[in-house]
């Protein structure tokens, strides 16, 4: 299979559209068969088998996908500039972009193992939430783990909450991120 930079533009973009079909019908169905995952992306079996010969190699290009959401994600949030909480409100937005991706991540169990190495990400990411302590705009009584974990529970809230509730996906963004800053400001930020 060819590498993602030996793509045409079209290829890329048919490659793109694949993975954000399948990632949208197995959050919903986990075990979908290749012939839906084909339909939803409005592609044929085959063009779906050329790009991804069977379910594991569309599984890893989907987590490839998801990892570089996250990483472009923590990187486009400029998180090292102003505030810790105007960073961290940058992070949410930038994830909240990029949701239709790492919806992935948040159906799958086997990502949330937390066996791994902190990376550049979360080190970036601690400093920030630090900062915010320091600089008074984030609650000190909130520690940035916790932060991170109710962050990824709304994320999960903003993409599954709305086919549930009824709410649309901009209510369910506004939503998130509202409860996001609420939960992260000091007393100071929010009045």
């Amino acid at each position: 299979m060819r590498r993602m930079s030996e793509l045409s533009p079209t290829a890329s973009r048919t490659r793109r559209s694949i993975l954000t079909a399948a990632i949208s019908l197995m959050a919903a169905r986990p075990e979908a068969p290749m012939t839906d995952i084909a339909e939803a992306a409005g592609v044929s079996r085959s063009t779906l088998h050329r790009y991804f010969p069977d379910r594991t190699a569309l599984g890893a290009a989907m987590d490839e996908l998801a990892q570089s959401a996250w990483i472009d994600a923590v990187r486009s949030a400029r998180l090292e500039e102003d505030s810790g909480l105007e960073a961290f409100r940058r992070l949410c937005a930038e994830l909240l972009d990029r949701l239709d991706v790492l919806a992935w991540w948040m159906v799958r169990p086997d990502s949330w193992e937390d066996d791994e190495e902190p990376t550049a990400e979360d080190a970036a990411i601690i400093s920030a939430l630090s900062r915010g302590r320091e600089d008074g705009s984030i609650d000190p009584a909130i520690r940035s783990d916790w932060l991170q974990n109710m962050m990824w529970a709304v994320l999960y809230a903003v993409q599954f909450a709305p086919a549930a509730t009824g709410l649309s996906a901009f209510d369910a963004r506004e939503q998130g991120m509202r409860t996001l800053m609420k939960a992260a400001a000091s007393e100071t930020s929010r009045a």
